[in-house]
Parts: C-alpha cells; sequence; structure tokens
C-alpha cells in the first residue's frame, strides 16, 4: 500500500522497547497504518495522524482487522 512501508515486525520490536504497556505511540506520518497497527497488536494506545485520505482509508481497514496472537 506504501511507497515507505516500514516492516511490521520491526516497529513491534521498536514499540515494546520504547513504549510501556498501555503506553500511548503517536505517529505524525502514519501512512498505511503499519506502527498503528503494530501498536494495537501490544495492546498500546495509537494516534495516526496522515494527510493523504488514500493512505488514511488503507489504515482504517487494517485497524478494522483482527489478529490472533
Amino acid at each position: 500500500g506504501h511507497p515507505t512501508e516500514k516492516p511490521e515486525l520491526l516497529m513491534r520490536q521498536l514499540i515494546q522497547f520504547g513504549a510501556p504497556n498501555g503506553g500511548l505511540i503517536l505517529d505524525p506520518f502514519c501512512g498505511s497504518g503499519t506502527t498503528l497497527r503494530a501498536a494495537k497488536d501490544l495492546g498500546r494506545k495509537a494516534i495516526g495522524i496522515e494527510i493523504n485520505s488514500d493512505y488514511c482509508a488503507i489504515a482504517a481497514e487494517r485497524l478494522r482487522q483482527e489478529v490472533l496472537l
């Protein structure tokens, strides 16, 4: 979905290392929502900001999907 999408595994590792359980993640350039998805899967709250409405739609769809861990 996005030309500079980050690997979700990497974002999960960074979130686990840098944010406490229940913590809040701010992604001011969230693109297709990789960081937001990783934060949700790890039980963190997240705020994403994106100017491109197409990428916002992709991120919203990714966040609607449930993941079984």
